[in-house]
């Protein structure tokens, strides 16, 4: 577990996944001096932005009812909070974080849970506490038992949580913004919510130890204007339940392989027509390659993209050589920025 207070961190997406398509394009990254490798075992990766990110806060205000019954789905923040609100007319009130990576939903009942680690991102600003995190604030996350809605949930109908398997969030100290919480190992949570129907998997939540005021913590939500700040979690799944090609479809990212180092790339397959079909970006002019490897290594088709900075689409035929391939790995590389994504049959 590491605390990284004051400090941005890049945002990974890691991912390996075995899967029974007739060709299957293995996900992880690849970037100057770091490599993943790990055939006994898949990575996961989730941090959804605003359009799959599910998470809120919930509120109330002694004196102010109206604040138990409002949502908060469209917020910026996730906040755990004791206070008070004199200054609304109100006297002291509460708030709690809820967040849910649905990502999870996909994955089959009982599989095992090698690890799961959450990063939640501090923020610089906050419009709902100017005084950013406060007092003794170390938090609980807390496995949510019953259902909610993002855009519905308030204090007045907040789901149940269970204390079973709870994880503290250390306090942050003197650190007043930007407190950033990386890998909270957080394996035990997931296990918990791995082992129930994918029907009753609810997410997390968010509370303070101690509601004594003044106290808050403050973290970014997937509203957030910057990405790198949602929050992550990464998990490592056991082969012993291998996920379906639905599964797959849903757990993989809506902008998988986006990256700070030059390269973001979507590829999406149509293995009936025998065509494989990139989008990609470019932040920089450079020769830019698309390799086709095999499972284990060799190089089977090399392309040369555009490689002009800005926005293009590639195409091409994937000829019989690749399509009796059962797992390949797809990889564009510009300068010693290498990327690798993944394809699904569409």
């Amino acid at each position: 577990m590491v605390f990284c207070p004051g400090t941005d961190n890049p945002n990974f997406y890691l991912m390996k996944k075995n899967v029974t398509l007739p060709l299957a394009l293995i996900c992880i990254m690849v970037m100057d001096g770091f490599s993943q490798n790990n055939s006994n075992s898949k990575e996961l990766v989730f941090q959804p932005g605003a359009k799959d990110g599910k998470d809120a806060w919930v509120q109330y205000v002694e004196g102010l009812p109206v604040h138990a019954a409002r949502n908060f789905g469209d917020v910026d923040q996730l906040i755990a909070e004791s206070w008070t609100f004199y200054g609304l007319g109100g006297t002291t009130g509460q708030i709690r974080g809820l967040l849910d990576f649905t990502g999870l939903h996909q994955i089959p009942q009982g599989t095992k849970v090698n690890y799961a680690y959450l990063s939640l991102y501090g923020v610089p600003t906050s419009s709902a506490n100017d005084r950013g995190n406060q007092g003794a604030n170390a938090c609980y996350l807390q496995r949510i038992t019953s259902p909610w809605q993002e855009h519905t949930v308030s204090w007045n109908n907040q789901p149940g949580i269970t204390p079973a398997n709870q994880v503290t969030i250390p306090a942050s100290g003197e650190v007043v913004w930007n407190y950033h919480v990386i890998d909270l190992n957080i394996t035990r949570l997931v296990q918990d919510i791995i082992n129930l129907p994918p029907a009753k998997r609810y997410g997390f939540c968010i509370r303070l130890q101690n509601n004594n005021y003044y106290r808050s913590m403050l973290f970014a939500s997937s509203d957030h204007a910057d990405s790198t700040r949602h929050p992550k979690l990464r998990i490592s799944l056991s082969d012993e339940k291998p996920l379906t090609a639905a599964g797959i479809a849903a757990l993989t990212p809506a902008r998988t392989g986006t990256m700070k180092q030059g390269i973001s790339a979507v590829s999406k397959a149509d293995l009936d027509a025998h065509q494989l079909n990139i989008v990609y970006a470019l932040v920089k002019d450079g020769k830019t390659t698309l390799e086709i490897l095999s499972s284990k290594g060799k190089l089977l088709r090399s392309y040369k993209l555009e490689g002009t900075k800005g926005r293009h689409v590639f195409t091409t035929e994937l000829d019989a050589d690749i399509l009796k391939e059962t797992t390949a790995t797809l990889k564009i590389t510009q300068g010693k920025t290498a990327i690798l994504l993944p394809f699904l049959d569409e």
